[in-house]
C-alpha cells in the first residue's frame, strides 16, 4: 500500500498536490483531515488529543506551527505558558469546529490540553 502511495504522489506532484496529500493523510492518520491546504489542518477531536497528549512543547511547535498567541504567567511554581490555536480540532460527533485549542505549558512540559469556543483572554 504504501508504495502505491508513493507512486500516486509522485504521479500527481505538482499538479494534484492537495489530493496526494488528504489521500496520504486520510490513509495513514485517521481522524485527521485538511480544512485547506493554504491554510491548516483540523483534527477530529479524539484523533487530536491521542496525538498530542504527552507531547513536548517541540513537538506541538514542530507539528502546528507557531501558536497564534501565547499568554505567560509566573506563579510559585514556575512559569506558566498558554498556547493558543484557533480553529483547529473538530468537536466529536459534529462538523462543528472548536475556536480555540490551548496548551498550557509549565516549566517546558505540556501539562494540560482543552478546547473551547470562550475567548480565553
Amino acid at each position: 500500500m504504501l508504495s502505491t502511495m508513493v507512486k500516486f504522489s509522485i504521479h500527481f506532484e505538482e499538479e494534484h498536490e492537495t489530493l496526494a496529500t488528504t489521500a496520504f493523510s486520510t490513509t495513514f492518520f485517521p481522524g485527521i483531515s485538511l480544512a485547506d491546504s493554504t491554510t491548516h489542518k483540523t483534527y477530529e477531536e479524539m484523533a487530536f488529543l491521542k496525538h498530542f497528549t504527552g507531547k513536548t512543547p517541540e513537538f506541538i511547535r514542530t507539528e502546528l506551527g507557531e501558536p497564534d498567541s501565547i499568554a505567560k504567567k509566573e506563579n510559585a511554581s514556575g512559569t506558566i505558558e498558554f498556547w493558543i490555536y484557533r480553529d483547529l480540532v473538530q468537536q466529536a460527533h459534529s462538523d462543528k469546529i472548536y475556536r480555540y485549542t490551548q496548551f498550557g505549558i509549565v516549566n517546558g512540559h505540556v501539562e494540560t490540553l482543552g478546547h473551547t469556543n470562550r475567548d480565553p483572554k
